[in-house]
């Protein structure tokens, strides 16, 4: 059997006719040996003979990689090796790490308690709380609204009364009664003026409240503008009453679903942060050793511990 390789001068003849056993297989091993008569043209026999080649792709199959002496890592000098700076330059920081690392190996615990459907039930429950919030901000500035309204229409009535009751009396200098009627319209007039100017100010801070969703300032701010309103003259109607009815109505609703949305959230809270301490590996930098619970970690250790885990982890027990 004849072997080409003059193209592959790494390859030693030993590796060569391993390589060609292999390359050849089974077959060539068990033909037949036959014998070539003498008369036979040489031709002929060259063209019947056996052949294998062994290329550079199967030689790199059985050797190992033998990097060169100049590829390899040298200190002090660059790839040509010319001396170059060492990498860790005097003056520098140096950081001393210990010998031992160790860390934990834990397991958040909140899944199996529930956590996830807690947390939905918290998320709910804020949702709702935020909604009866907005109502009733929204309910306590439509009633602050109201009572504005309702004084700014006494004070005009009352103003324009003191306006009609003053050229009245001026009209009969002599009139005591008339003279009288203005000074009492005109009072009604100031009294009119400062409840409108109070309403504006507890309606101002309504806005302010339900801008900062603060229901209960809110609702103090509307039942305050009544109130203003009322002293300045004002005499709400059905749909004032209404509309303070359904303020007071909508902030105890916004009260209530605060209180179950905090509720909610502790108990997100009682399970938030439990962890279950699998156990700690611990790894010695300088022999390598590594260590979990105290007992070293080998392949063996490895897989065991894997199956361990997983079960307990899918909730086996």
């Amino acid at each position: 059997m004849a072997m080409t390789t003059s193209r592959f001068a790494s390859c030693s003849p030993a590796v060569a006719v391993l390589a060609a056993v292999l390359l050849a297989g089974p077959a060539a091993a068990q033909a037949p040996q036959t014998t070539v008569p003498d008369t036979a043209p040489a031709a002929e026999a060259k063209a019947t003979a056996a052949k294998a080649r062994i290329t550079k792709k199967d030689c790199l199959r059985l050797l190992r990689h033998q990097p060169s002496a100049d590829v390899a890592y040298k200190p002090g000098v660059d790839a040509r090796g010319k001396p170059v700076a060492p990498a860790d330059l005097p003056g520098g920081f140096k950081m001393v790490l210990p010998d031992v690392f160790e860390f934990n190996v834990t397991k958040d615990l909140s899944a199996y308690l529930g956590g996830a459907e807690e947390q939905l039930a918290a998320d709910k429950a804020a949702a709702l709380a935020a909604e009866k919030s907005a109502a009733a901000t929204d309910a306590a500035v439509s009633s602050a609204a109201l009572s504005l309204a309702g004084a700014q229409d006494a004070y005009d009535t009352a103003a324009a009364a003191a306006t009609a009751a003053q050229a009245a009396a001026d009209a009969a200098p002599n009139d005591a009664a008339l003279a009288a009627a203005a000074a009492t319209a005109t009072a009604t007039a100031a009294t009119a003026q400062t409840g409108l100017a109070a309403t504006q100010t507890y309606y101002t801070a309504t806005q302010n409240a339900a801008a900062a969703n603060d229901v209960s300032a809110a609702l103090s701010g509307a039942t305050a503008a009544q109130s203003a309103a009322e002293a300045a003259g004002y005499t709400p109607d059905a749909t004032a009453q209404s509309a303070s009815t359904k303020a007071t109505t909508a902030a105890s609703a916004a009260a209530a679903a605060d209180t179950a949305a905090l509720a909610a959230r502790e108990t997100v809270a009682k399970s938030e942060g439990m962890e279950l301490n699998v156990g700690t590996v611990r790894f010695n930098i300088n022999t390598g050793a590594m260590t979990f619970n105290g007992q070293p970690l080998n392949d063996a250790a490895m897989g065991e511990m894997v199956v361990i885990c997983k079960d307990i982890l899918s909730g086996g027990k």
